[in-house]
């Protein structure tokens, strides 16, 4: 976006110090005009909630003018449109916008004071969805995450701080490793299962939340906020490119100075148990295909075949949101919706869902009758690469392609089982038993994000194209013949059969990204294929290999006393992001370099390797098994106190607290400053 000036406030406070307040407008090139401030021209209030390990801590402002112009244009229904950067002496202390869709105004008197409602420049990434900025969603690192939510805010801070606490080991945090470039995440887990994206403010939220950080915007500032960090802090610039170390400051209440006698002393409460509820969002149940006939439309009856006494009753079926493709002859897409109830259907190539029923005719009364009272339909994938006429579909086709969302694949196995049957010219012929059936060549292709899976058949090497290819047995009951199972007895995969394709080519580690499935089928125009080639039972699964846990929906729960003799109970905390603890391949589990994270991440807090779920309960256990005070003093407001700042009162001895919000009025100089024990 591109601002322009449009309105200029300017005060001064009263100790004599020029503060202006920028009003700018997107996309505006105009004169400036300048309004007259009110009693308190520019305020702003910081969120001051008392749980310390709040992810987020955002601030509002309002802005108060004199004047008879109501100032409508200023309505605004867009979130980032009239953009407030708050001046003092010169420096950038507060950037925000006008809150969108409120306007309330006094309109009796002909001069009146206008006030205007802001919210932080982070705030407004509550109106922001997350979006995928390539084609396929993928896995992000969390350092992505916080410069996507910096970035969508508009907002040109001053700098941004973050606490350096984590490595993959002590050796690492030592090299000064940035590990948030290593831990990635499944973009997946920012959307819900009907495809609505989660706002950025949530996705801020839910990385704070599993790094124990709070973030917060602070006098034209960010910071990342870690309480229990004593250790050093990475200051950047804005585009988190260039960065210098810095730690926090100790100031004494007495020394920067009072603005007022309305103080007061809370003592707040003590928890007597936490709970963290990781809500673990299970991949789809596509990884365990099958094709359900019950949940598609009829699209036409064809015309039965009949050869002497034997009949064949045959229905397609629409394919729906199956990925099933039909073509017209030399590969050109139909709209399967415009052959509903027109019998050309049947000479369609590509893979189409079909149901059929075989009887006799039988003599009965004088006439021929059928031997069936109900039709016992079969139901299975008709493939067709040749119409009536003997017109090849040519090269090598995709006639069915499997999705699923982005996701980590740990060790294990995709199992494709099915049985086949051919036809050649004769009608209802099942072909010999060779390797090709009719010429007739099925293939898989599997991807799993960049990574190919495929391997090059031991027979035709990479002829035609490079997939893995499929060998049918001998024929079964039904002239049908069932993929050849490659299982051993010695395979680690319980369950396992059918043609195997490993989700790992390197055998340990996890394989991350969208799954792509395709069922590839080829024919040389040696023979004429009427009828097509059956596929019954199709199905594609995913088996683990023995020890590895994907299918688990179940949340997983952690939880402890923190002081038995205290009566509340703090509320439950949910995590979206979490690590893996043998409890599903869930979109929010956090990966690092090419394993889940489990229980190896290393603090600096604790120096040694956490699981961050873990930390957090004790970290809360910590503060919370006894009661705090919290201050609330009215001070002068000083460009030394910063959310890092550790305070204290020269009558709370050997007491240190933190900045945890208030309201700071610029005209008065005054900060009534929320104080919580630490």
């Amino acid at each position: 976006m591109s601002y322009g000036l449009i309105y200029t406030i300017p005060f001064a406070t009263i100790d004599n110090i020029p503060c202006v307040v920028e009003i700018e407008k997107d996309n505006y090139s105009g004169e400036v005009m300048e309004l007259k401030g009110g009693n308190s021209p520019f305020t702003i209030d910081i969120a001051d909630d008392e749980f310390l390990y709040t992810p987020i801590r955002f601030s509002t402002a309002t802005i108060r003018v004199v004047g008879s112009d109501y100032l409508q244009s200023l309505f605004t229904t867009a979130y980032q449109e009239y953009r407030v950067v708050f001046k003092k002496n010169g420096i950038v202390t507060w950037i925000g916008f006008i809150k969108p869709e409120i306007y309330t105004q006094d309109y009796t008197s002909d001069v009146f004071e206008l006030e205007m409602e802001c919210m932080s420049a982070m705030s407004t990434l509550e109106f922001i969805d997350y979006e995928v900025e390539g084609k396929k969603k993928e896995f992000v690192s969390l350092w992505y995450l916080l410069k996507r939510c910096i970035e969508a805010s508009s907002a040109n801070y001053n700098a941004v701080y973050l606490p350096y606490v984590y490595a993959k080991s002590e050796k690492e945090y030592l090299s000064g490793s940035n590990i948030l470039y290593d831990m990635r995440v499944s973009e997946q887990n920012f959307f819900d299962e009907g495809g609505k994206a989660m706002k950025l403010k949530e996705v801020l939220e839910e990385v704070c939340k599993f790094l124990n950080w709070t973030c917060v915007d602070w006098k034209g500032e960010l910071y990342f906020v870690d309480l229990d960090h004593d250790g050093v802090y990475h200051k950047y610039n804005v585009t988190l490119t260039e960065k210098e170390d810095v730690g926090f400051n100790s100031i004494t209440i007495q020394n920067i100075g009072f603005a007022g006698s309305d103080h007061s002393m809370d003592i707040l409460p003590g928890y007597n148990k936490v709970t963290i509820k990781c809500s673990n969002y299970p991949i789809p149940e596509t990884l365990n295909f099958s094709v359900d006939y019950d949940d598609l439309d009829q699209l036409v009856t064809l015309p039965d075949i009949v050869s002497g006494n034997d009949v064949s009753h045959r229905l397609l079926l629409n394919p729906g949101d199956l990925n099933m493709y039909q073509y017209e002859q030399f590969a050109h897409r139909v709209d399967i919706n415009g052959y509903k109830n027109n019998v050309e259907a049947e000479n369609l190539l590509g893979a189409i869902p079909m149901r059929y029923c075989n009887y006799k005719m039988v003599d009965k009364d004088g006439g021929k009758v059928p031997d069936i009272t109900e039709y016992n339909y079969t139901d299975i994938i008709r493939v067709r690469l040749k119409n009536k006429d003997g017109i090849v579909l040519g090269g090598y086709v995709p006639v069915f392609i499997l999705r699923s969302p982005c996701v980590a694949y740990p060790p294990g196995v995709f199992c494709i089982n099915a049985s086949v049957k051919y036809f050649q010219n004769e009608e209802l012929s099942p072909l010999s038993k060779d390797r090709w059936g009719g010429n007739l060549m099925i293939g898989t292709k599997l991807f799993i994000g960049n990574t190919d899976l495929t391997t090059d058949d031991p027979v035709l090497g990479n002829n035609l194209y490079k997939c893995t290819y499929i060998s049918f047995g001998e024929y079964e009951d039904g002239d049908y013949k069932a993929i050849i199972n490659d299982k051993k007895l010695n395979d680690p995969y319980q369950g396992a059969s059918g043609k195997m394709i490993y989700s790992s080519l390197t055998g340990s580690g996890v394989t991350t990204g969208e799954l792509e499935f395709q069922l590839l089928a080829s024919m040389y125009p040696s023979e004429v294929n009427k009828y097509g080639v059956f596929l019954q039972n199709f199905t594609v699964k995913f088996i683990p290999r023995d020890g590895e846990d994907t299918t688990s929906n179940s949340d997983r729960i952690y939880e402890n006393v923190i002081n038995e003799n205290y009566i509340n109970e703090l509320d439950e905390i949910e995590l979206k992001i979490s690590s893996y603890n043998h409890d599903g391949a869930c979109y929010g589990k956090v990966v690092l370099w090419t394993d889940y994270l489990r229980d190896d991440l290393y603090s600096y807090i604790e120096r040694t390797t956490i699981r961050p779920e873990e930390q957090l309960i004790r970290r809360i256990i910590n503060r919370y098994n006894a009661t705090r005070v919290k201050l609330t003093q009215v001070i002068k407001e000083s460009s030394d106190i910063t959310p890092l700042s550790r305070l204290s009162d020269n009558y709370m001895v050997n007491k240190r607290f933190i900045n945890a919000g208030g309201s700071i009025d610029y005209k008065m100089n005054r900060f009534q400053c929320v104080m919580i024990e630490i």
